[in-house]
């Protein structure tokens, strides 16, 4: 139905019906600003309305929009020339003629129904309000609505959604006048005249819009206790046919079905405000901690990377949220979100090793993927496991030298009488070969015991320049006429701190390392100069200054899988008798007993260069002792040994060289020597390593009771060279070096008294 507001005349619509000035229109309208045959209003398929306008000269005007064509809401208005007419649903739904249970009220029932059975299952509560709004809009005269939602136990808005007849979001502002009455009252309110209400008069959010009616009723929850949730409200500009108290009734009826559904969205707000503050939460731990954390849903999409993924880009790729990923580190997202995975992968490109632990949960399938990069605890484990293999083969090493050294010192020692005695030139030409046999075994002897970390080192600052320069000719010898051989040695080589023949050892080892991968000749270059490490370089290799001692030729290079083994013990590529894989394995423990680092560079085919880095010393160098030291003329000496050859042979030596010697065989058979012996002992000499009383426990003992004698330690056991700052030494020996350190010691002894 149209009614034309000046006048209050009805015209009923059915399915078409033309406004116009014309004779044959259904709504006659007289006047020249309306057309001939201006407008119509014709019913849709759908059962609505809309208006048409028909080409009039001044068109046709629904509210303040002028339109073509418009769909029709019951209370729109209608501007045809002055003419205002307002489109009314109401009294073609319940007219006079309807009585109870007429079409109009079931269709009403049916949608109240329909709007419980929508916003049951709504949970976004924006949307919510606006259904409800939007079927506010369908059933009542209103222009405008607005839900007001509170916040639980709380006077202060937590959501407000205002909307017009028309569909669009109309922001306007809630009469504060209206939500107060109905916060105070928590009743239905409903005025049909605004400007004569004494609350709402002064409601500038009212009567700036033009609003003649409006109606609001409480959002309750009822359950144990009734809990205030919101209000809803309607108001119109209509002059006539103003809201009614079945309007009102009819609003509470949706307001009951809203109110339920909106507690229930306002709980599942609640629970998914918990379960995102859980989830920032938990993103806030993960973010910096010190592994990879990546998140994914049962699809393989990233919810969550911590910033350890994403600094790893180059080796694990882009991993970021939102982005569909087929593998984490090269395992697919396929076999990573099928349950619980414990795997570890080597990434090629970086020779990086990672675990990879990933864990999903039955409920949400969302799965935790944990990624560690385990390449450095790897090379520890290597290490240790190196260590470990070290320390058993020193074990043996050094059990095998007391004994052995012992053979090799008497073995020695008799080689050495014997060229002297001998005049056949050929005679003495076999003990001298005797000889360097021995000398030959106790070079491999000492290389074992470095190699197990056994051979006593005699840290002194080292020239490194003049060191290696002085090794020029020995090292030519060495590689002999069909090898090339250069060396460089920089004018800033700095010094370092290390046993001066440990660094021969090593130049040595990888000089002949060098010249065996080069049997049919070729070229060796050796080189010393300034390293200044700022940042990078070798792995394990600090920053600071080094002197940097290189090896290079261009032989046959090292295949890779023996180039990851070239320092382990006994690891040897040549034939059978040919090496006994301790030459770099020894290297390699000097090396790092000498707190540096060494690292080697090979290409199959061209080549291999061997690079030591030396930590640079600031010490100055030692300056050579003066000449003129006292010599020791005689004495009495107390040997001591469980090994009854070299005993023999030491007390033979010492008598022929002008000694006194008392003997024994054990400790504590030399204090029973010692003290059945009336005159002075000037030097004990003893074995360390006995049994019963040991070398160190002896002398402990006899320097009580003679605290004026000397004491010279004599062992192939290396461990405890250094004992109490006694002179030390080392197993096997000849008889110079036997008599210089006897000599020393009783110098020392002769100059202090």
């Amino acid at each position: 139905m149209l009614v034309e507001l000046e006048s209050h005349r009805r015209f009923a619509v059915a399915e078409r019906a033309v406004i116009g000035r014309g004779a044959d229109c259904d709504i006659q309208l007289d006047d020249p600003m309306v057309s001939s045959a201006h407008a119509e209003v014709v019913r849709t398929a759908a059962g609505g309305f809309e208006v048409r306008d028909l080409q009039s000269r001044r068109g046709t005007f629904v509210g303040a929009r002028k339109v073509a064509t418009a769909e029709l809401c019951d209370g729109d208005e209608l501007m045809v020339g002055p003419f205002r007419l307002r489109f009314d649903t109401r009294s073609h739904i319940t007219g006079d003629s309807l009585g109870p249970g007429a079409p109009g009220e079931l269709a009403r029932l049916r949608a109240v129904v329909e709007l419980g059975r929508a916003i049951g299952v709504e949970h976004d509560l924006e949307k919510l309000c606006r259904r409800v709004l939007g079927t506010c809009f369908q059933l009542l005269p209103a222009d405008r609505g607005a839900v007001v939602v509170y916040a639980a136990s709380s006077k202060a808005p937590l959501l407000t959604i205002t909307a017009s007849r028309r569909g669009d979001a109309d922001v306007f502002a809630v009469s504060t006048n209206l939500l107060s009455q109905l916060m105070l009252t928590h009743e239905p309110y409903l005025r049909t005249e605004v400007d004569t209400d004494v609350v709402l008069q002064r409601a500038e959010s009212l009567s700036a819009h033009g609003v003649r009616s409006v109606m609001a009723v409480p959002l309750r929850y009822d359950a144990d206790e009734t809990e205030w949730l919101g209000v809803i409200t309607l108001d119109s500009r209509a002059i006539t046919h103003m809201f009614e108290p079945d309007d009102l009734e009819f609003l509470a009826a949706i307001a009951g079905q809203a109110a339920l559904a909106i507690k229930n969205a306002m709980l599942v707000r609640r629970v998914q405000t918990a379960q995102e503050h859980e989830w920032r939460r938990f993103a806030r731990v993960v973010q910096d901690l010190p592994v990879g954390v990546v998140v994914l849903d049962a699809r393989g999409t990233c919810v969550l990377a911590n910033r350890w993924i994403s600094a790893r880009e180059s080796l694990l790729g882009v991993v970021e949220p939102g982005a569909v990923l087929d593998a984490v580190a090269g395992v697919p997202c396929d076999q990573l979100v099928t349950g619980d995975v414990r795997l570890q992968v080597c990434i090629p490109q970086s020779e990086r090793t990672l675990s990879i632990t990933a864990s999903t949960s039955a409920a949400e399938r969302e799965t935790v993927v944990v990624v560690h990069d385990v390449t450095e605890a790897r090379e520890r484990e290597s290490k240790e496991a190196h260590r470990d293999r070290v320390a058993l083969v020193g074990q043996l090493a050094g059990g095998i030298a007391h004994d052995f050294n012992n053979l090799l010192t008497i073995i020695m020692a008799n080689a050495h009488l014997l060229s002297e005695t001998l005049e056949d030139p050929e005679a003495r030409a076999d003990a001298a070969q005797i000889g360097q046999a021995a000398e030959s075994a106790a070079e491999l002897t000492r290389q074992l015991l470095t190699f197990s970390r056994r051979e006593p080192v005699q840290a002194k600052v080292i020239d490194v320049a003049r060191a290696v320069q002085s090794m020029d000719k020995m090292l030519a010898r060495t590689l002999g006429t069909q090898i090339a051989f250069t060396t460089f040695v920089d004018a800033h080589v700095p010094r370092v701190l290390m046993d001066a023949a440990q660094l021969e050892q090593v130049v040595m080892n990888l000089v002949i390392n060098a010249r065996d991968a080069m049997p049919g000749g070729g070229r060796v270059r050796v080189s010393a100069s300034l390293y200044e490490n700022r940042s990078g370089g070798p792995r394990g290799l600090v920053p600071g200054r080094y002197a940097l001692v290189e090896v290079g030729d261009n032989g046959s290079g090292i295949l890779p899988d023996v180039l990851a083994r070239i320092f382990e013990p006994y690891f040897t590529t040549k034939a059978r008798g040919k090496g006994t894989g301790l030459g770099l394995a020894t290297v390699s423990g000097i090396v790092e007993q000498s707190g540096g680092v060494i690292a080697v560079e090979s290409v199959v085919g061209s080549g291999t260069t061997f690079r030591v880095y030396l930590p640079a010393t600031d010490q100055p160098l030692e300056e050579p002792h003066p000449a003129g030291r006292v010599p020791a003329r005689g004495g009495t000496v107390l040997v001591v040994d469980d090994d009854p050859d070299l005993r023999l042979f030491t007390e033979r030596m010492l008598r022929r060289s002008g000694y006194e010697v008392l003997s024994a065989g054990s400790g504590a058979e030399a204090l029973m020597v010692a003290r059945a012996h009336p005159g002075a002992i000037d030097l004990l000499l003893t074995d360390m390593v006995m049994p019963g009383l040991s070398g160190q426990d002896l002398a402990s003992a006899l320097l009580v009771e003679r605290p004026a004698t000397r004491v010279l330690f004599v062992s192939g056991y290396h461990q405890q060279a250094q004992e109490r700052g006694h002179p030390f030494l080392a197993k096997p020996f000849d008889r110079a070096a036997l008599l210089d350190k006897i000599h020393d010691a009783l110098a020392i002894t002769r100059a202090v008294a």
